[in-house]
This record gives C-alpha cells, sequence and structure tokens, in this order.
C-alpha cells in the first residue's frame, strides 16, 4: 500500500531563465485554454502515427482538453486535491508546456506517485523545458509512469531522469494500437 501523499511543494519561481526563454509554474484556471492546446497537440506529436481524425486533434479535442483541465484545476474536485500541477511558459507568457501527476491508477501501485501527464510543444524539444517541468513537479522522487511501447523518444527522455521499464505493459481499449509500458525510478 502506498503511503500518504506529502503535501505539495511551493509554488515553483517564476522568474525567467534567460539562458533558457522560459518560465515553469502553477496553472491557474485562466491558463486552462493554452494548456489544451498544448495538450492537443502533444498528442498529435507524440501519436498522430496511430490515431487519426477530428476526434483526437480536432476541435472535439480541444473541448474534452478545455474539459479536463477546468476540472483539475478547479478547487474542491478531487482530480484537483490530489493533483500537482506545473506549466511551462515562454519569454511572452504563452504555455508551451504541462505536466500533471496524480497518486498511481494502477490496482497495486508500485510508486507513491505518477508522472501522469507530460507535453512540450515540437518547437520546445531540447530546450531543458521538459526536464524542467518534471523536476519542479516531482523533483528526484520515487515515482512510476505509463508511456507509449513504441515512443523510444519518451523513453530516452525518460531514461536519463532515472527512469527504466519494469516489466509491466498495458493495452487501453479505447486505443489498442498504443500499448503502453510502464517505468518506474
Amino acid at each position: 500500500m502506498c503511503a500518504p501523499r506529502p503535501a505539495p511543494s511551493a509554488a515553483p519561481d517564476p522568474a525567467p531563465d534567460p539562458a533558457a526563454g522560459f518560465t515553469i509554474d502553477v496553472p491557474a484556471l485562466a491558463d486552462v485554454p493554452g494548456l489544451a492546446r498544448v495538450h492537443v497537440r502533444g498528442w498529435e506529436v507524440a501519436y498522430g502515427h496511430a490515431l487519426h481524425g477530428e476526434e483526437w486533434f480536432g476541435e472535439p479535442a480541444i473541448a474534452r482538453r478545455l474539459e479536463h483541465w477546468t476540472r483539475w484545476l478547479t478547487p474542491g474536485a478531487p482530480e484537483a486535491d490530489e493533483g500537482i500541477f506545473r506549466m511551462g511558459r515562454d519569454g511572452d507568457g504563452v504555455p508551451v508546456g504541462l505536466a500533471a501527476s496524480w497518486p498511481p491508477r494502477d490496482p497495486q501501485p508500485v510508486r507513491d506517485r505518477e508522472l501522469s501527464v507530460l507535453y512540450v510543444l515540437p518547437e520546445w524539444h531540447g530546450t531543458g523545458m521538459a526536464r524542467a517541468l518534471v523536476t519542479a513537479l516531482i523533483g528526484e522522487e520515487p515515482a512510476s509512469l505509463w508511456g507509449a511501447e513504441d515512443n523510444s523518444r519518451a523513453q530516452r527522455f525518460y531514461a536519463k531522469l532515472g527512469f527504466a521499464p519494469d516489466g509491466a505493459r498495458q493495452v487501453d481499449p479505447r486505443w489498442p494500437a498504443l500499448p503502453d509500458i510502464r517505468m518506474v525510478r
């Protein structure tokens, strides 16, 4: 059984890193439209080879993510109360990356925390933003994550953060062409 969740850490300093050109901070409800856009674009980049159409990458997908992020960031909602959220902004303050963590959804969790969502717009790949998001979200703490089995780029990134596959695999019936593997640290 997992231990109780530690209290969320204080919000990271939103001061920009002049070398990086981005800031990491805690999203608010006003950020929901930008977060929805980044989330859908992140899915398109990561899963566009296996999922097709408006349902996944068009207006229906944006509407679904608007609903998700509103629920996730609304105080008092279970997803908000149990979640930890961070976002990356470009130099103009526009959302260009996001990350979320909840307690693991596994029936028998192997860690107390799960890196549940991580997407950065492709033009921000390689800038250090994804690493900064993970660090701001869960630090160096033990965690698990589920990632697409065929996403070797993501697996290489997570390995640099100390995650390794543990042999667990699952297939979500909603997208059978995208089996997931679990990685832990």
